[in-house]
């Protein structure tokens, strides 16, 4: 018999249970989708990879597109917390040296959620590749606000003379595609330089190459 509390309702340690292995699926969702795409992730590989059963995603979620969406949500949920109060609501009415700090601090957090999630990059290439709903979806919800938020900061900081002189859509594309690929290609990036892009060290380094990039007048604005 299932241990419920008042009026039938499940125990708390078994909501946390549930809580607990929905997490679970969540984050083998985004490691299946990452590797494979849409099409060629199953959920019976996604079950498998928390040694879980094919019904607990079935109650978890009601289709495999269900799953992919709530997957995504999740993973940009996590992006969100880690770059909560990198920009400020108004950028307009921030002085160019706080700006340019908070910009800077935001590449340093972008890169490391990168190197912590290289999943978010794997899915975004998977679905970048071709228009789908899917796609539609992802950009309008979640992908253009942060595009126009990072813009907006980008061309204020280039009218100070901060930013480098490159177009602002080519520019979201080098941050993101610079700050990304060494961990997606990590074992390539141990094969050819014999290092580990997933150590503090490459990673601080990564961030602070980007920044020099990016930011070639950040030392004058700052002082």
């Amino acid at each position: 018999m299932k241990k419920t509390g008042a009026h039938g309702r499940a125990s708390p340690r078994r909501r946390r249970a549930r809580t607990g292995m929905r997490e679970a699926l969540l984050q083998a969702a985004l490691a299946e989708f990452g590797a494979k795409g849409f099409d060629g992730a199953s959920t019976r590989a996604i079950a498998a990879r928390v040694d879980a059963h094919q019904p607990q995603i079935n109650y978890h979620f009601e289709s495999k597109a269900a799953l992919w969406t709530s997957a995504v949500n999740y993973l940009f949920g996590l992006l969100h917390d880690a770059m909560d109060g990198v920009l400020p609501a108004e950028p307009t009415n921030v002085e160019v040296p706080q700006l340019a700090a908070v910009f800077a601090d935001g590449i340093r957090r972008f890169v490391a959620f990168a190197a912590e999630h290289p999943e978010l990059n794997q899915i975004m290439v998977h679905e970048g590749t071709a228009d789908s709903d899917r796609l539609a979806w992802l950009t309008q919800t979640h992908v253009k606000p942060i595009f126009e938020m990072v813009g907006l900061g980008w061309r204020m900081l280039q009218h100070a003379g901060v930013a480098a002189r490159v177009d602002g859509d080519i520019f979201y594309y080098l941050l993101i595609g610079g700050a990304s690929i060494p961990y997606v290609n990590a074992p390539e990036v141990r094969l050819l330089t014999g290092r580990d892009p997933n150590d503090a060290g490459w990673i601080t380094a990564h961030a602070d190459a980007l920044i020099t990039i990016l930011l070639p007048g950040m030392a004058a604005a700052t002082l």
